[in-house]
């Protein structure tokens, strides 16, 4: 067993339309399942429940994982907001999922603004997106899955006004 610190995060509401967040943490033997995280939060809500008349619309549990951390040769030139925007249709509906990719390479943008999808490194990205994880597939937020990618924006430009 390797203890590993977790994070759980409570959507909550009140009657009155307010909404607000209880975040807790605990260190937690890795070899544990999804199924035992779904446990722990059950477990967390209902303790929760007891001490708060908040109502509960869900709970995310994630792993804090530090050995990813990377700086990254460019990152003198990186800036958060001058991000892009990939457009996957989906699988079960007719709907568009955009998903915002924060501080997008300089390099992956062509001489006239646009993205190219069929870039080397960008399809390379777009297809781990598209591929299998923990036994399913990437998804939108309400996990329908992600068929195929369909455009690119920049997000902090004159195309930002799509994404609001």
């Amino acid at each position: 067993m390797a203890a590993k610190l977790a994070r759980m995060s409570f959507t909550l509401y009140d009657d009155r339309g307010g909404g607000g967040t209880f975040l807790t943490h605990a260190m937690v033997d890795d070899a544990q399942t999804l199924a035992q995280a779904n446990t722990t939060l059950a477990t967390a809500a209902t303790a929760l429940s007891t001490v708060s008349t908040a109502g509960i619309k869900g709970a995310t549990f994630s792993l804090i994982n530090t050995a990813v951390a990377v700086e990254p040769a460019g990152f003198a030139d990186s800036n958060i907001s001058a991000g892009a925007v990939i457009d996957f249709d989906n699988a079960a509906d007719p709907s568009i999922s955009g998903l915002l990719i924060p501080s997008w390479l300089d390099s992956l943008i062509q001489a006239d603004g646009t993205i190219n999808l069929l870039d080397a490194t960008v399809s390379a990205f777009i297809a781990t997106l598209l591929g299998d994880v923990m036994g399913g597939k990437f998804s939108n937020r309400v996990g329908v899955v992600n068929r195929s990618a369909i455009a690119a924006f920049l997000s902090d430009r004159k195309r930002k006004r799509r994404i609001r």
